[in-house]
């Protein structure tokens, strides 16, 4: 594994569990797909904040620091030498706030974690380090699905959106990410007239330019000439109905937007989105308003 000194970088939460092998394996998917380095990170906490249950041993400071070491190595371990990457060690108060501040000093374009099992109808939980996450972080955060994040290269862009205040974000950067990677771009609006059909895609051309500007629109209407974007509704009961009908494809990525509490700039997931992602059997990119790509390559 290589380093450079000016790659785009993406932040990788890492704690020695299958959560955190879940993110590394979609990172090293989404890497594989794009020129960007991992920043393969483990979250210290303070050592007032070492409580009884925590991941991290209790028996000194010195113990704690070996058996962080080694798991940062056992991490970069199962990243391939094609895959740039680096480990950074980071003291925090809490994880999602040692994540954010790494994301930031790095200038990372997003973070990826992984996300807790729940049943066998559920594919995502959101535990509290992603809850955390999804309320604050000011780049997009990627959730890895459990057991299904090994998902090869990146093969299509899904944006599921539903209310048009802010889809200006979430459409801008899946047009983006989906330009840039050379792969299909799917609009799916989950909300029964809610939303784009079929034939308004001169709006979404209009999201891309409010989110990239008028490089970003021609790329969008040039998408739709060749046949490589499309827009359509999906209807249901409820929006987690609505997407249990929806076929994914291998190597397939979902993107969802923000709450319009989301200000800022911030992710701020509001209770439809939480409910969607409880049902989404593929890695989803959470953006948050006015947010930057995180699998943009230019």
């Amino acid at each position: 594994m290589s380093e450079t000194a000016n790659s785009r970088r993406l932040v990788v939460g890492y704690i020695a569990t299958d959560r955190g092998r879940d993110a590394i394996a979609l990172a090293i998917s989404i890497a594989r797909s794009i020129d960007i380095e991992l920043v393969v990170t483990i979250v210290r906490p303070e050592s007032s904040t070492i409580l009884a249950g925590s991941a991290v041993p209790q028996d000194g400071a010195g113990i704690v620091a070996q058996q962080i070491d080694e798991w940062l190595e056992e991490a970069l371990s199962l990243v391939p030498d094609d895959v740039s990457a680096k480990g950074v060690i980071h003291i925090a108060s809490n994880e999602s706030k040692g994540l954010m501040e790494v994301a930031e000093a790095e200038g990372a374009l997003g973070i990826v974690i992984g996300a807790r099992a729940a049943s066998l109808m559920r594919q995502l939980r959101i535990g509290t380090v992603a809850s955390s996450l999804l309320h604050s972080a000011t780049v997009p955060v990627v959730l890895a699905p459990p057991e299904k994040s090994d998902i090869g290269p990146i093969s299509r862009v899904t944006a599921l959106f539903g209310a048009r205040p802010g889809a200006s974000s979430l459409i801008g950067a899946a047009v983006q990410s989906a330009s840039s990677l050379g792969v299909d771009l799917r609009l799916l609006s989950l909300i029964e007239n809610d939303g784009l059909v079929d034939d308004e895609v001169a709006e979404v051309a209009e999201f891309a330019e409010q989110y990239g500007g008028a490089v970003l629109a021609e790329r969008a209407a040039e998408m739709f000439a060749a046949g490589r974007a499309t827009v359509k509704s999906r209807a249901g009961a409820d929006i987690e109905e609505a997407a249990e009908g929806i076929e994914w494809q291998p190597g397939e990525v979902a993107f969802i937007g923000s709450s319009r509490l989301g200000r800022g700039g911030k992710v701020a997931i509001g209770a439809r989105a939480r409910r969607l992602l409880r049902v989404l059997p593929v890695p989803v990119v959470v953006v948050p308003r006015r947010a930057v790509s995180p699998v943009r390559t230019n």
